[in-house]
């Protein structure tokens, strides 16, 4: 009797500690502090004046995006949110602190951080197009000829970063 009684004591015991599998969650890159010994350049086009239908000019509110075929080549990742939580410089600092906490150092080296960023189709099963803030990481550095202007409305008061690191 004694050794049935220990197989069940030690089955017991065995399933009570067996790990059970935890859900999958969301999650993104870590946010890293970003040492002092890293540049970080803004290569976006400088903002434009165009003319308008009255003959005046007025400033873009920046509006610059990537092109699809240089995202599909080197996007690693990409967030979007509904709502800011923090004001433009922190989200920007944010971006960039996921930037640098992304794989293995020097993996990401820019980020592109925009308000009224479509989501891409099939982001959460969705059809894409809905306007949200973004935090878009990519693995080269960003120059500002390769931009182009964004649609109307999209894009707008984005931040974009070079973040060059020693590695």
């Amino acid at each position: 009797m004694a050794p049935i009684h220990l197989l069940l004591l030690g089955l017991l015991t065995a399933l009570s500690t067996t790990a059970s599998p935890i859900a999958p969650r969301a999650g993104g890159p870590t946010f890293s502090p970003i040492p002092e010994n890293c540049t970080i350049t803004n290569p976006l086009p400088a903002n434009t004046t165009t003319p308008t239908a009255t003959n005046t000019t007025t400033l873009l509110p920046s509006g610059w995006k990537l092109p699809t075929n240089f995202t599909d080549t080197h996007e690693l990742y990409s967030s979007y949110f509904s709502q800011p939580f923090y004001t433009p410089a922190e989200q920007a600092l944010h971006c960039q602190q996921q930037c640098y906490g992304f794989g293995e150092r020097g993996t990401c080296k820019s980020v592109l951080l925009g308000y009224n960023v479509p989501t891409p189709e099939g982001y959460y099963g969705t059809e894409g197009g809905e306007l949200a803030t973004a935090c878009l990481l990519y693995d080269v550095f960003l120059e500002e000829g390769i931009f182009v202007p964004a649609p109307k409305g999209q894009y707008v008061n984005e931040t974009a970063s070079n973040v060059d690191c020693p590695v």
